[in-house]
């Protein structure tokens, strides 16, 4: 979780991810944030799939990396941008979970990240939680929305598999 917040929390001053989220909101009208959120949230869940990890290894990269690796294959960026690629960048849940809290705090958005286990493991004294995901406060409302790109359209059926979480607050 430090790891993620270490690398989402500079992103919200880092211009090509502001400019990514503006681009994804840009025609919608002010302050209209519960669009705003399912704008970035949609954007990001249709183009950008999810693959796993390395077997031995934890990954996680920042949204600048992403954008900067994206940035490295114009034509690819511009397409994913259109919606017309093909390709799409492949990322895990902490990834995912990076992107979405750099775009969300760069657009003025409150932010927890949710770890979550599934089972009742515990090594070394220590919860073992293996999936992560986000929820941002819709200001108007004060209601948290829970995001969860890997999980998508099956969020609720994960949330009722959850037997224990944890929620750290961003930003």
């Amino acid at each position: 979780m430090q790891h993620i917040r270490r690398l989402a929390l500079p992103c919200q001053r880092h211009y090509a991810v502001r400019e990514l989220a503006e681009e994804l909101v840009g025609r919608l009208q002010s302050k209209a944030y519960l669009s705003e959120i399912l704008a970035i949230y949609y954007w990001v869940l249709g183009n950008i799939r999810y693959a796993n990890d390395p077997r031995n290894a934890e990954l996680v990269r920042s949204p600048a990396e992403v954008l900067e690796r994206l940035k490295r294959h114009v034509v690819a960026l511009m397409q994913i941008a259109t919606g017309a690629a093909k390709w799409k960048p492949s990322l895990d849940c902490d990834d995912l979970t990076c992107l979405l809290v750099g775009l969300f705090l760069c657009m003025g958005r409150e932010v927890q990240v949710v770890t979550v286990a599934f089972h009742d493991n515990v090594a070394h004294g220590d919860r073992q939680y293996g999936h992560v995901y986000i929820r941002v406060r819709e200001p108007l409302s004060g209601e948290w929305i829970v995001l969860d790109p890997v999980a998508a359209e099956g969020t609720a059926e994960m949330l009722r598999r959850v037997k224990f979480a944890k929620i750290w607050p961003v930003g």
